[in-house]
């Protein structure tokens, strides 16, 4: 009897040192894609926000935490086809972020949001698709010669940092302890904002990272009925996505 119990004394200090090491790889794992999400090359921005976002909840204290210099400037690199607030040229064509990714704050909160279906307010809507696809056209003869456009947009957000700031830790203080992803993404659906309302139909129609508990079972039990009814609502873009989503 002595024996069976050292045996199972034994296997049970070895399992929760097992338990233990599996705990720590997290933070790691954490730092080296935060230290990648916050370089300059765009190219290992995007890899590590994905990472970011599927590691999910963990991630979010990270990224508040790069909230706390909100002048840090790191101005991107290698972006390609890239629109975003900080852009100077425009190729005709390309990914359309509308938040100045330079300023790691706002790049931050580029994260937090498509991860909470949140709207702190981080996002620069200082130019459109819309105006860039009239500004191809306007000057096409310009960028047949010289196979782009130079754009210079306003910038402002970064006057209004700090209280987009306290916004995002305040909700965080709240939430830390019961916030999923699944439950932000029903409650955004459910919010009166546009805005989250098409970011969340955006992660369910091209999902950005896995959500727990996100099947076609949970979005016909807790949400179709919502979305028919935003199908209805008079606006072009929420209704042609919801048409989109209901098609699935």
């Amino acid at each position: 009897m002595k024996n069976i119990f050292l045996i199972l004394l034994i296997f049970s200090t070895f399992n929760c040192k097992g338990q233990s090491k599996t705990s720590e790889k997290t933070e790691p794992e954490l730092e080296n894609l935060l230290s990648d999400f916050v370089s300059a090359d765009w190219r290992k921005v995007y890899k590590a926000k994905d990472s970011l976002l599927n590691i999910g909840k963990p991630s979010i204290p990270y990224l508040i935490k790069l909230l706390d210099n909100p002048k840090e400037f790191r101005k991107l690199e290698n972006t390609a086809d890239l629109i975003y607030p900080g852009v100077t040229e425009f190729f005709g064509h390309g990914w359309f972020i509308n938040y100045d990714l330079d300023w790691i704050s706002i790049r931050a909160g580029w994260a937090l949001e498509n991860l909470t279906s949140q709207n702190f307010g981080f996002t620069e809507n200082v130019i459109t698709e819309k105006e860039l696809i009239e500004l191809h056209k306007k000057d096409y003869s310009k960028y047949i010669e010289n196979g782009k456009h130079d754009v210079n947009f306003e910038r402002t957000k970064f006057k209004e940092l700090d209280i987009i700031i306290k916004r995002v830790k305040d909700w965080w203080k709240i939430n830390e302890k019961n916030w999923t992803a699944l439950n932000g993404l029903k409650e955004a659906i459910f919010s009166n904002d546009i805005n989250r309302q098409l970011q969340a139909i955006q992660q369910m129609r091209y999902p950005r990272f896995k959500i727990k508990g996100y099947n076609q079972e949970w979005f016909n039990r807790e949400i179709r009925a919502r979305i028919v009814e935003l199908n209805k609502i008079d606006n072009e873009e929420l209704k042609l996505q919801t048409g989109y989503l209901l098609r699935k």
